[in-house]
């Protein structure tokens, strides 16, 4: 049997009861009373075994099946290394420990942490991980969007000067974007991670960390490209412009200038 063949839902007279229930409008626990489960949590372990899973936004049980032929469809990974486990994990036959290194893990639970930081939980049904951020319908991102553009709108509104009113501070902000991005310590790349050119020798510093603080440090540095020296370099140089040392950071970073 396949992975596809073993994900197949079953649908006999209770499945198909419990379904119609939940159509009607009864809620989970409502549905689990009705056939004298526990909790819900039983009747979840009866769906499992038939092959369903619960989705929380649509209030009912869906397929395993159909839950993994949507990851191929899915755009909004948080990272192409996420995008890539889930991937290759919903390609026919794909073992778990065999994915891990593949992409770069010294093992499955190494990844397993990795994924859940990124908001991914493993799911025996589907074998795969899924999201477990509420997924937005494209009803409900455009009434979002509409909402914020009338937020926008009437706080751009306030006062008797309109949108006009703000004209000054916007050309005083485009006069000084130079000096305001320096004093940042800003990118002019959106997301991009500055780089610094800082005067002085390398010197050896120990440090101690949780190991849970480690792995992520080690993560972001492999997922971004940048060696574990550049994120503390810029991680401290923003530290002290934030906390009352931006003019020993700009004297600093002005004698390579």
């Amino acid at each position: 049997m396949t992975k596809a063949e073993a994900l197949q839902p079953i649908y006999d007279d209770k499945v198909k009861k419990i379904l119609q229930l939940l159509g009607d409008g009864f809620s989970r626990d409502e549905v689990a009373e009705q056939f004298q489960y526990s909790t819900y949590r039983s009747m979840d372990s009866f769906m499992s075994r038939k092959n369903f899973v619960w989705d929380k936004r649509k209030g009912t049980y869906l397929p395993a099946d159909t839950i993994k032929a949507s990851l191929e469809t899915m755009v909004n990974f948080p990272s192409d290394r996420v995008r890539r486990i889930v991937m290759e994990l919903n390609k026919e036959g794909a073992d778990l420990k065999e994915v891990a290194l593949k992409v770069g893990f010294e093992n499955h639970l190494e990844m397993a942490r990795y994924m859940k930081s990124k908001g991914f939980e493993w799911s025996q049904e589907a074998g795969n991980y899924l999201s477990t951020s509420p997924t937005i319908s494209n009803d409900d991102e455009n009434v979002a969007n509409a909402r914020n553009e009338a937020s926008l709108e009437g706080s751009l509104s306030i006062g008797n000067g309109g949108v006009e009113q703000f004209l000054p501070l916007l050309e005083w902000l485009a006069l000084n974007k130079e000096g305001l991005q320096s004093l940042l310590g800003a990118s002019v790349a959106s997301g991009q991670i500055p780089r610094f050119t800082l005067p002085g020798l390398f010197v050896t510093k120990s440090v101690h960390m949780t190991n849970t603080l480690d792995q992520m440090v080690r993560d972001f540095s492999k997922e971004k490209n940048i060696n574990q020296r550049e994120v503390f370099e810029v991680a401290l140089i923003e530290f002290f412009q934030k906390y009352g040392y931006e003019r020993e950071v700009e004297k600093l970073l002005q004698q390579n200038a």
